[in-house]
């Protein structure tokens, strides 16, 4: 038999590195392609977290302010015990608390935020009770 030609064995050569190549180049491509799912999913991630964070800093705030309203309305409550000729001492024994802590707690009652919910409060429950 004779030996194959050299021009013959070069285009063999040619055509089994161009399939090793091709090769590389389908599994660079790949590569890519899963590289490029990787950061889409990592951001999506990302985007999850801080619509989640944003929504946590908005449930906060929120119950902030009714937290707030709440011991304001509780200051105002104070205030009326006061008002209606019980001692600050008795008050503070009834309630549980220090003179101190209801000597704050009329003082946030004496504040004007504190007179506008308190007038608030006044006025739904003249409404309740003309409606009863």
């Amino acid at each position: 038999m004779a030996a194959p030609r050299k021009s013959a064995q070069q285009v063999a050569a040619r055509e089994k590195a161009r399939a090793k190549a091709q090769a590389l180049t389908a599994r660079h491509e790949k590569m890519i392609d899963l590289a490029a799912e990787f950061f889409e999913r990592q951001e999506t991630a990302e985007q999850v977290r801080a619509d989640a964070q944003r929504k946590a800093d908005e449930i906060l705030a929120k119950a902030e302010q009714d937290a707030d309203r709440a011991v304001t309305a509780a200051a105002g409550t104070v205030q009326a015990m006061v008002d209606a000729g019980e001692p600050k001492a008795a008050v503070a024994a009834r309630l549980g608390l220090t003179g101190a802590e209801v000597k704050k707690m009329l003082d946030l009652a004496a504040t004007p935020a504190a007179a506008a919910s308190k007038d608030s409060d006044d006025a739904r429950e003249e409404t309740v009770d003309t409606a009863a």
